[in-house]
């Protein structure tokens, strides 16, 4: 088999497929046959069919895996996937935080201790103009590499009324922040998906590692199956 990356990935797509396709339509074995018209076959069982196409599948999958061409694309992904987390981070502590300063809610839900710092700064401001009509927030999230759900963000903010009076407050305070888990979640999700969609080179890098994984799942349970059997 070529190494071209082109031709590896279509081996691991072809076969992944086949057995995807003799599984779901429960495709059977004949016992006996021919192998490359001339050579006769016998006792052919479910066993030996599986485990030829279990080994046959685990060897295009490798060479395809650690292709350097699958390595970088895969590292690729996974640097896209990590902007569109941290792009979403973001958009959801400036959300929550520009609501508070916007008196839509009574605290941050996420961002421990910034309420204090806001009462020192805007504190007269909101008792001589009211409530805000625009709020401009900058922010930078800093976070460790294992967990992008808590950290410290700062903030640059500029707060305007409807009279033109402004006032603002540089970054250089930073604040810890906590996403609960159903934020978590709902942000890898939109990322994983955005990431698996993005670009037709996405697609050429997951379709064959899904199928692969997928075909991989149904030769042992039908290896499980043809031993009890």
């Amino acid at each position: 088999m070529d190494d071209l990356p082109d031709k590896l990935r279509r081996n691991v797509v072809v076969l992944s497929a086949a057995i995807v396709a003799i599984t779901v339509f429960h495709l059977s074995f004949k016992p006996s046959g021919t192998l490359l018209g001339f050579a006769e076959v016998g006792n052919v069982t479910p066993l030996k069919v599986w485990l030829a196409l279990s080994a046959v599948l685990a060897y295009v999958f490798l060479r395809y895996w650690f292709h350097d061409d699958t390595d970088r694309d895969l590292r690729a992904l996974v640097d896209h996937y990590r902007g569109l987390r941290y792009a979403a981070i973001q958009r959801r502590l400036t959300a929550d935080v520009r609501a508070y300063l916007l008196r839509h809610r009574r605290q941050p839900r996420w961002t421990e201790g910034f309420e204090a710092v806001e009462g020192d700064v805007f504190a007269q401001a909101y008792a001589d103009f009211g409530g805000p009509a625009a709020v401009d927030l900058k922010p930078s999230v800093q976070h460790p590499d294992h967990s992008p759900w808590s950290g410290d963000v700062g903030f640059t903010i500029a707060v305007q009324w409807r009279g033109g009076q402004s006032r603002g407050l540089s970054g250089g305070q930073r604040y810890q922040y906590r996403l609960p888990r159903l934020v978590a979640t709902a942000i890898a999700g939109e990322s994983m998906l955005r990431t698996a969609t993005y670009s037709k080179s996405a697609v050429d890098l997951l379709v064959p590692i899904a199928l692969s994984i997928a075909a991989g799942a149904m030769c042992v349970g039908q290896l499980i199956g043809a031993m009890a059997a």
